[in-house]
């Protein structure tokens, strides 16, 4: 699954929102291979995308849309898509690859009121030369085909093979017998490296998919993929095991489209940067991954301009409008710091902090 292009209207709080995933210019000697569809070189997408952005302007509500949109195409269960509604009535347009040469489209109208959901879907074939902005033009309605019985949507898209990763929810990984080892592996470097008293993980011989975590006379359970006695944990060793869980899961190609918001709020910098460095070696042909962070120091990674993404929120005739912003639609030259760009708030995504002032100065004068 690749993810395109995204339209939100009164969806979690995102109105006349859009956020696009590709890029016209090939990057020369780009640190990221292969930003194209495979067999494809002029279908240019995101592979890798760091979204960043002040506290509640939507990086984990923009996961949470596309996570009910992902399972409404998996399973066509409309009760997925009200829950996404600010009001009573909302849309959104996707436009993604999954799996072979089409570009689709999907978008939807949902009336919560009137316990409808009306939708729409179109394709059209990706050829060897064609762009992303030339298939658009190219796209062909085929909603009586996508309607015409209660599975026919999910048919004409395909299998849809995603991984979400947030603090409040847990996903177990699919043990089969090379994704055990996988995440044994990846379990002992990431919270060995976290928890040095943490080193002896093992798979138990007595339970069901489950791996063992000794710690003196302490068993730490994870079961299913899913860790049991979190509370036993430091906040940021319990982390750790979620991060791990997601690393494994992309090591060992369990889905085409990652999303992974905010794991490293008590993980150090350093390590946060080289654990996204090892998911963004493992991002194969046609997979995506999305990745947020509050963490300035993400920006000094060698990673193309568009691949950095910023989600502002600005009141606009008395409402708060979220949009996104690329840092290449503003950063034109390679000179251009990126870095310097943010602390300078160019793309309008720091935190308004004039409240603060308020109460310094107010807190002066008191004294």
């Amino acid at each position: 699954m690749i993810v395109l292009n995204l339209t939100l209207d009164g969806i979690y709080g995102f109105n006349d929102f859009m956020i696009n995933f590709t890029y016209p210019k090939k990057i020369v000697n780009s640190i990221v291979e292969r930003e194209n569809l495979a067999g494809r070189e002029r279908f240019r997408y995101k592979k890798a995308v760091v979204l960043m952005g002040a506290n509640a302007t939507g990086k984990t509500s923009l996961g949470k849309a596309l996570l009910r949109i992902f399972s409404y195409m998996k399973n066509g269960n409309p009760t997925l898509l009200y829950e996404m509604l600010s009001g009573e009535k909302g849309s959104f347009c996707i436009d993604f690859v999954n799996g072979d040469y089409r570009l689709q489209r999907l978008s939807a109208e949902i009336d919560q009121g009137g316990s409808e959901v009306t939708i729409h879907y179109q394709s059209a074939e990706i050829g060897p030369m064609d762009s992303y902005e030339k298939c658009v033009e190219k796209l062909k309605d085929y909603t009586k085909e996508a309607t015409r019985t209660a599975t026919s949507l999910k048919k004409l898209i395909g299998e849809v093979k995603y991984r979400f990763a947030y603090p409040e929810i847990e996903k177990s990984l699919k043990l089969t017998g090379t994704n055990r080892n996988i995440l044994l592996k990846t379990l002992r470097a990431v919270i060995g490296t976290l928890d040095p008293t943490l080193k002896d993980i093992s798979i138990s011989r007595d339970l069901k998919d489950t791996f063992i975590i000794r710690r003196g006379g302490t068993e730490i359970i994870i079961q299913e993929g899913k860790l049991l006695n979190r509370d036993v944990l430091s906040s940021g060793t319990a982390e750790g095991i979620d991060v791990a869980l997601f690393l494994a899961a992309i090591l060992a190609k369990e889905s085409s489209f990652y999303y992974c918001d905010e794991h490293f709020s008590y993980i150090q910098s350093d390590i946060e940067q080289r654990i996204f460095g090892i998911m963004l070696d493992h991002i194969g042909d046609n997979e995506q991954l999305i990745f947020t962070t509050h963490n300035t120091d993400m920006l000094d990674l060698n990673l193309p301009k568009h691949s950095y993404v910023f989600l502002r929120k600005r009141l606009e005739d008395g409402k708060y409008q979220v949009s996104a912003i690329s840092a290449s639609e503003v950063l034109k030259r390679n000179t251009d710091s990126l870095r310097n760009a943010v602390e300078n708030d160019v793309f309008a995504s720091l935190p308004q902090d004039s409240l603060l002032d308020e109460l310094e100065m107010g807190w002066a004068d008191e004294q």
